[in-house]
């Protein structure tokens, strides 16, 4: 059966007949006169080959198939409800709404702390989801099971929205007292020394790799991990030398007092970027949230040399289609 046959007025006049079980207490429940009940009455009966309510004494009781549909016909009339219930303007002070987010480690490791600190102060009662970056990350944006994607910039998924979070520059991290630290960081002394690098899908080699090639230089990678919060951990009690986004490495820095020189390798930066889909571009609540993640990104110190850094605002980006 088509639903286009069905007059849906019908549905909760239905509604209000099995719960009252009258049709004068089902007029006033649902605010019409007592005739226009009744006619509802009669198209239902016809309609289902079924009398619904019947008389017993000086009562009206449900037959057995109208007790059959009085949970089917409860659950229509809250769906429908829910279909024309106004939206609610977003409080972030009073939503407890849930925002589900994908990102790189290095993502969550500068955006979630001040974004924790923006929530505690403006949205108490707002939760996080925060999981890593899977392979289907566009069909689950577009299907609405996530909510945003932090990570780097790239092309922008079919119905999804993206914005630029971030430039990043490379730099290099290392142990205060390092070798390397009490001389000017040269491309020959920076391929001497031994490497720490950050490597999510296993690769032994990077971008830099092939630029000191280019100039007939190697470095030797002595240690690969998956993640970056182990790296300011290996480095100070190492030898080892990372490099890394300046941003990653003002947050690495001031947990352990590392030092920070610039990368004696000119290799292009990359784009951090925040991916929605576009169903969500009215939604107020993922509004604010955007609006969130760029405060949070554009107060996190970015690392000068030598030390752990100093702040640096962005302008939010613009937003480009997929």
């Amino acid at each position: 059966m088509r639903l286009q046959s069905v007059d849906t007025h019908l549905v909760v006049a239905l509604h209000a007949l099995l719960q009252e079980k009258s049709v004068t207490r089902a007029a006033r429940r649902v605010g019409v006169t007592q005739p226009s009940m009744s006619h509802a009455l009669s198209r239902l009966r016809a309609h289902f080959g079924d009398p619904l309510l019947v008389q017993v004494g000086r009562q009206m009781t449900l037959s057995a198939r109208a007790r059959d549909l009085t949970p089917r016909a409860a659950e229509a009339v809250e769906r429908l409800e829910q279909v024309f219930r106004p939206v609610e303007r977003f409080d972030p002070g009073r939503s407890r709404r849930m925002f589900r987010l994908v990102a790189t480690d290095n993502l969550e490791l500068l955006v979630l702390p001040p974004l924790t600190r923006l929530l505690a102060a403006e949205a108490p009662h707002v939760n996080l989801r925060c999981r890593n970056i899977p392979a289907d990350f566009a069909e689950l944006l577009r299907r609405g099971e996530l909510d945003a994607k932090l990570g780097r910039g790239g092309p922008v998924p079919d119905g999804c929205r993206s914005t630029l979070l971030v430039a990043e520059q490379l730099v290099c991290v290392m142990r205060r007292g390092h070798p390397a630290s009490r001389k000017a960081l040269t491309a020959a002394r920076y391929a001497a020394c031994e490497h720490l690098m950050v490597s999510p899908h296993g690769e032994d080699h990077s971008v830099i790799d092939r630029e000191l090639a280019a100039r007939g230089l190697r470095r030797r990678v002595t240690l690969t991990v998956s993640h970056f919060l182990v790296a300011p951990f290996i480095l100070s009690g190492s030898d080892l030398l990372l490099t890394v986004s300046a941003r990653v490495a003002g947050a690495l820095a001031r947990k352990l007092d590392l030092v920070v020189r610039p990368c004696p390798v000119e290799i292009k930066g990359y784009t951090l970027t925040l991916v929605w889909p576009e169903r969500s571009e009215g939604d107020e609540g993922h509004r604010w949230l955007r609006g969130a993640i760029e405060r949070a990104v554009a107060c996190e110190p970015v690392a000068g040399p030598g030390a752990a850094g100093t702040v640096r605002k962005r302008a939010p980006g613009r937003a480009e289609r997929g």
